[in-house]
C-alpha cells in the first residue's frame, strides 16, 4: 500500500493540486488538460481551473491515473 505522502514525494504533480497550481508552475501541462475537454464535456481550464486534479477526475468521470500519468510525461520530456 503506497500512502499519500510516498506519492507526493515521488511525484511532482499530486491529485490535491488546483489545475491553475500545475499549470502555472508547469506550463507545458496545459496541452494534457486540453486533450482531457472533449471528455469532460467542458473546457478544463475554463470551467475547472480552481478544483484539484482529483476533484476535477470525480466529478467529470475522468481516469485520475490517466491524467497524472499524461501530466507526468508532459513534464519529463
Amino acid at each position: 500500500m503506497t500512502s499519500k505522502t510516498e506519492f507526493d514525494q515521488s511525484h511532482p504533480i499530486t491529485p490535491e493540486m488546483t489545475v491553475l497550481e500545475v499549470i502555472d508552475r508547469y506550463r507545458e501541462t496545459e496541452p494534457v488538460f486540453r486533450k482531457y475537454d472533449e471528455q469532460a464535456g467542458i473546457c478544463i481550464c475554463c470551467q475547472a481551473l480552481f478544483e484539484t486534479i482529483g476533484e476535477m477526475a470525480e466529478k467529470y468521470r475522468l481516469n485520475l491515473d490517466q491524467i497524472l500519468k499524461d501530466l507526468e510525461d508532459a513534464i519529463s520530456s
